[in-house]
């Protein structure tokens, strides 16, 4: 199993990034009332599609697919259309203290300005682990509480460096996609990737 390099010319006309919470739900045979546990294993899904382009891309989509070798293989993909925070955080920022497996939240220093923000739906990495910004926060003194949608899969240590620009998951391929072609035209293609635990 091998790291895949993303194609520099890989540019998506859509996409969509969602989490599939790990879950289990069961039903009473006999009042109908329902238990729902979580089972701390949430996993990234991302749909893109890949626009109309000049025969001569197809040649790097199809050596990309392939390279792939189905689930194989494995690719850092970010959310290409969220690449950035909404919010102002910036700066060189690390963990300001260990988050145990399952937590909820992680606490971030060397958010510049000092008083920086993310909001609702922004993403940071730290550690391999894609995170989504669950509510608005703002750092007091450089210092940020970031609640989290998705909890935590594994446990983070104090001074792990968190990424904000292009936060990254590993992912491997779960479509069984190929390139069409029609007269000097390689048709619009859709990928469906799934994220790689180790």
């Amino acid at each position: 199993m091998s790291l895949i390099t993303l194609p520099a010319a890989f540019k998506v006309r859509s996409c969509q990034l969602r989490m599939s919470a790990n879950q289990r739900v069961s039903a009473s045979p006999f009042g109908g009332s329902e238990q729902a546990v979580d089972m701390l294993n949430d996993r990234w899904l991302l749909s893109c599609e890949l626009p109309e382009a000049p025969s001569a891309d197809g040649r790097w989509r199809e050596a990309f697919i392939e390279s792939m070798r189905g689930q194989v293989n494995w690719v850092a993909l970010y959310h290409f259309q969220h690449q950035a925070p909404a919010g102002t955080a910036r700066g060189t920022q690390t963990l300001n203290a260990s988050a145990a497996q399952g937590a909820s939240s992680i606490q971030i220093t060397g958010v510049s300005p000092s008083t920086g923000t993310y909001l609702a739906g922004d993403l940071v990495g730290v550690d391999g682990l894609l995170l989504r910004v669950a509510t608005d926060c703002t750092a007091v003194a450089g210092v940020i509480t970031v609640p989290l949608a998705n909890r935590l899969r594994k446990a983070l240590t104090s001074g792990a460096a968190v990424t904000w620009y292009r936060p990254t998951a590993l992912f491997r391929l779960l479509s069984d996609s190929g390139v069409r072609y029609t007269p000097s035209i390689a048709s619009a293609l859709s990928l469906e990737f799934g994220e790689y635990i180790a």
